[in-house]
């Protein structure tokens, strides 16, 4: 007789049709929250105050970039991208590292303040989020991955770059 453990029940097909409908809410949330933030961008918005405010040992950097028009519809296209890319479920791995990397910058920008209660703060579990993503197949659930997939099944170099 197999002995069932505590954690066994995460085999079963129920647990698994659950997890891969929170990791589907996971990823539209997300989506949904940098789509937001970019649309509220567009406009009259700059990143030069936050940029100014820098600290850390990256500060200078930071600090120098203030006020560049580049690095502002960089921020603002970036994240309106992104969150498009979550929500559709398309291109999820190089999606999910420009993610990774845009919160890293996010995290560094203002070190103190992100590190005043430890290292770990949200945009640490936004990276480890993106992370998981990158490990493959999420935009195979209920997104266009799965369906851009079949059409480049041809080219696997391609294929395992951009769908896992």
């Amino acid at each position: 007789m197999k002995q069932r453990t505590l954690f066994s029940g995460f085999t079963n097909n129920r647990n698994q049709l659950t997890s891969a409908w929170l990791f589907i809410v996971l990823r539209v949330v997300l989506g949904l929250q940098l789509f937001m933030a970019g649309l509220a961008k567009f406009g009259d918005w700059s990143a030069a105050g936050y940029l100014k405010g820098a600290t850390g040992p990256f500060a200078s950097f930071f600090q120098s970039l203030a006020g560049n028009g580049f690095v502002d519809a960089l921020n603002t296209w970036g994240l309106t991208l992104i969150g498009i890319a979550l929500i559709l479920g398309i291109f999820m791995r190089p999606t999910s590292f420009f993610g990774a990397i845009m919160m890293t910058l996010y995290y560094f920008a203002h070190f103190e303040q992100n590190t005043a209660y430890g290292f770990i703060d949200s945009h640490i579990i936004y990276i480890l989020i993106f992370g998981l993503f990158i490990s493959g197949g999420f935009g195979h659930m209920l997104g266009l991955d799965g369906v851009i997939h079949l059409k480049w099944s041809k080219k696997h170099w391609l294929k395992n770059l951009l769908f896992g």
